[in-house]
């Protein structure tokens, strides 16, 4: 029975991928109610994305704009005694046409404007009428999350370095290091071989030391920087680049080598330098063969495992170049990916590279996704026509007394128009 229902859910999970609406980067950014999938792709002032949907901020409402037709986001009041129609900046909320200050917890009024705070314990009806850091609605009081400590009325979470090592003094980060291949100069305020690491959507945090995977010092003297003059190039034969991110740091780092790449026990594994093995090569151990992914030490030589084949590319010789690691067996060898086989997915189903995707479309963000001139129709990517360049005739002159033929196409449109043609006593002419 548990099978038959977990098919079930995964059925139902993957039809509502092929169903659901995903943002696409050729269609622009996304006005209020489109899909999005961050905050930039969000096209109106004020609006940003929640749960995949471009909506006003909290301290905004959507409005419409002259002429009643594109939806906006306009500013809510935000002062006591601010005019109102019906909604103010919170905690504010609209009484007689005027902005008041609503009297819960610790209110106050500072500058003309109304400000709540809450502690742990309040009263609380929503997550966010919980004000204090870290703290949350449960029971109807506000209480600290998980992970962290309650100190007197409030909750704290101890800073932490992600990569290890002790969190240094306060920072700000001037750049968003997602986007940086390596640590840029001034990126943030932090002393030599730190970086400012902070929480979502924070400039502020705390410095954390940037550490090699196998020691505790980073080379200062060289640089992962692609741009970097040679002599200041992370050396190849002695060092190596260790790059690491994860959306809200990132760091790229010249590391000592355990094992020179030039020496013949170059391969480091299991505390102690060995040499490298390639596809057919002797060895003694499967780390020697790529760690034992996709080859294996057998008999004292690098062999493909069961399942696995030589890989072959456009620049294999067997004799001149060599094949020197394995690849999955797959029914279509453009579909292998490392040690795995990919399959052909539809439309806007999850991709990890381009050739799962159906024609004319591409592996974006995670999700097969037509290319730009391209939308989908009935599970296919089809050209967008070029628009048309002719114009319409206008539309036949009425004049009182002269006839004209009900025949006519354009004469047929204006009278469905004006109701006439439903013979239901639509205007009449003649």
């Amino acid at each position: 029975m548990l099978p038959n229902i977990i098919q079930l859910l995964l059925l139902l999970t993957v039809a509502f991928l092929v169903e659901a609406q995903l943002f696409s980067p050729c269609n622009g950014k996304s006005a209020l109610g489109g899909v999005c999938d961050v905050n930039g792709d969000c096209d109106n002032k004020g609006s940003i994305c929640l749960r995949g949907q471009c909506r006003c901020h909290p301290h905004y409402t959507e409005a419409r704009d002259e002429k009643g037709r594109l939806p906006k986001c306009a500013p809510l009041p935000s002062k006591v005694g601010a005019k109102c129609s019906n909604k103010c900046r919170e905690p504010l909320f609209c009484r007689n046409g005027e902005c008041q200050c609503v009297q819960r917890g610790t209110t106050r009024i500072s500058n003309g404007e109304c400000i709540t705070t809450s502690r742990v314990g309040d009263r609380c009806s929503r997550h966010y009428d919980c004000t204090s850091p870290f703290s949350a609605c449960l029971n109807s009081q506000c209480v600290c999350i998980s992970g962290t400590i309650q100190q007197g009325s409030r909750c704290v979470a101890a800073a932490n370095c992600p990569l290890g090592g002790l969190p240094g003094q306060s920072c700000v980060r001037r750049s968003d290091p997602s986007l940086a291949f390596n640590i840029p100069p001034n990126q943030d305020n932090c002393p030599s071989g730190q970086i400012c690491v902070t929480a979502a959507d924070s400039q502020v945090g705390h410095c954390c030391p940037v550490v090699c995977p196998l020691a505790s010092h980073v080379d200062v003297k060289y640089s992962c920087d692609p741009d970097a003059v040679p002599a200041l190039k992370c050396p190849s034969d002695s060092h190596f680049c260790h790059f690491l991110s994860d959306g809200s740091f990132s760091q790229a780092v010249c590391c000592r080598r355990p094992c020179n790449s030039m020496a013949p026990n170059a391969l480091y594994a299991n505390n102690q330098c060995i040499p490298r093995g390639q596809l057919n090569s002797a060895c003694t151990s499967n780390a020697q063969c790529g760690g034992g992914e996709g080859m294996e030490c057998m008999k004292g030589q690098c062999q493909c495992q069961q399942n696995f084949h030589p890989a072959v590319d456009v620049l294999t010789n067997p004799l001149k170049n060599p094949s020197q690691s394995c690849s999955r067996d797959c029914e279509n060898e453009s579909l292998s990916k490392d040690t795995s086989c990919m399959k052909a997915v539809p439309l806007n189903s999850l991709c990890f590279i381009q050739k799962q995707c159906p024609q004319n479309s591409g592996c974006y963000r995670g999700r097969c996704m037509c290319r730009c001139g391209f939308a989908p129709k009935n599970g296919k990517c089809v050209e967008i026509p070029a628009p048309s360049t002719t114009t319409s005739a206008p539309a036949p002159a009425i004049i009182p007394g002269v006839n004209i033929n009900p025949g006519d196409e354009l004469f047929k449109l204006f009278g469905q128009f004006l109701g006439g043609g439903n013979g239901a006593g639509g205007l009449k002419f003649g």
